[in-house]
């Protein structure tokens, strides 16, 4: 089975733990600081899946869906499956990562 993430989660964990050092953020506990890094991870994780999936029409999305309930789709599977859908994920997923990272430091830490 193939991992059920487009991006690393180790890869996103890094990419926020360099905006939390970029941004201003006020004294907190760890634990909410802990909070704030997971959610932010998850947000991201969020914003990207949708930029990707946004991309479908409803035929490629019930293909995907069908590929999801399968189980037996390869890494090589899904790669096929956004070429022939003319998705580069690469380029989506480094525009989404600017676009949020713009964001994030730009709005309070409640918008976070």
């Amino acid at each position: 089975m193939v991992e059920n993430t487009l991006v690393n989660r180790q890869d996103l964990a890094h990419f926020v733990d360099e905006l939390i050092k970029k941004k201003s953020l006020p004294a907190m506990p760890a634990e909410e600081l802990n909070d704030l890094r997971a959610r932010t991870i998850d947000t991201l994780d969020d914003h990207i899946g949708l930029a990707i999936f946004g991309q479908l029409d409803d035929a490629e999305d019930a293909e995907l869906n069908r590929m999801l309930d399968d189980d037996s789709a390869t890494e090589r599977d899904y790669d096929d499956f956004f070429t022939r859908a003319g998705i580069n994920i690469s380029q989506t997923v480094q525009d989404t990562m600017t676009a949020f990272a713009t964001a994030f430091l730009e709005e309070g830490v409640a918008h976070a």
